[in-house]
């Protein structure tokens, strides 16, 4: 039988139901880590886990509840792996998105991660590492989503420094920063008749004249949690936008 190079450890992922998050775990899995799937749609990580196999399993938790994060991590009995995936985007422009909308991303996206990490840091030996996820906005301006760029911003931030204060206990931390990525449930915030043109623009945008798909990012990912000497390293996985 093939040994993984994740056999034993055990892996919990945020968003694992489905998208980026999903992809993730079913690469895990598949090199012999334990899944723990986390996200608000019970009957998805039920589907999402049997998909999988190999004994993956879901935690259904809202990732802005602190409470539901803590009971997840509670969950096991140590953390080999975290990768935080889970939350939504707001998009539209700055005037008429609700200054509560932009609040409530932070509150997952950004205060969802960073939950994790402090609830997971205790349960983790030397060698574990921490994947968070931001996005190419980050680095590369997007019309109609100032509050997500500043999100991005801030988890590209947050994950250098948990680097530096986590390396002395051997515990890595990078950032993984996706592109345009086909098969995620992304509301651009766009009306229809207008989707088509607005993705060719994005399009347009990278070198590479075509978007990513969800197994692009979970490579990425795997390279992350894997090579021991990465650490505070933003990834972004954008088909060249970032260098433009």
């Amino acid at each position: 039988m093939r040994m993984g190079t994740l056999d034993g450890k055990i892996a919990i992922i945020t968003g694992g139901g489905s998208g980026i998050g999903f992809a993730i775990a079913e690469r895990f899995a598949r090199d012999g880590a334990q899944v723990v799937l986390a996200g608000r749609r019970p009957q998805r990580l039920e589907e999402a886990a049997a998909k999988i196999g190999r004994g993956a399993r879901g935690v259904p938790t809202d990732v802005g509840d602190e409470t539901q994060v803590k009971r997840l991590i509670d969950s096991v009995p140590r953390v080999d792996l975290l990768v935080t995936c889970a939350g939504g985007a707001v998009f539209g422009p700055v005037e008429d998105v609700p200054t509560q909308a932009w609040s409530d991303m932070f509150q997952s996206r950004f205060f969802g991660q960073l939950s994790a990490c402090r609830y997971a840091v205790p349960k983790m030996a030397p060698g574990s590492a921490i994947l968070l996820c931001s996005g190419v906005a980050g680095h590369a301006a997007l019309v109609n989503y100032s509050g997500g760029a500043g999100l991005c911003g801030a988890v590209n931030a947050l994950g250098r420094s948990l680097a530096i204060e986590l390396a002395p206990k051997d515990i890595r931390v990078n950032v993984l920063s996706p592109g345009l990525t086909r098969d995620t449930a992304i509301d651009w915030g766009v009306p229809p008749e207008k989707l088509s043109a607005f993705m060719e623009g994005l399009v347009g945008r990278i070198p590479l004249k075509r978007s990513g798909t969800v197994h692009d990012m979970a490579d990425a990912a795997f390279f992350l949690c894997t090579n021991t000497y990465a650490t505070g390293q933003v990834l972004d996985i954008d088909g060249g936008w970032t260098a433009v």
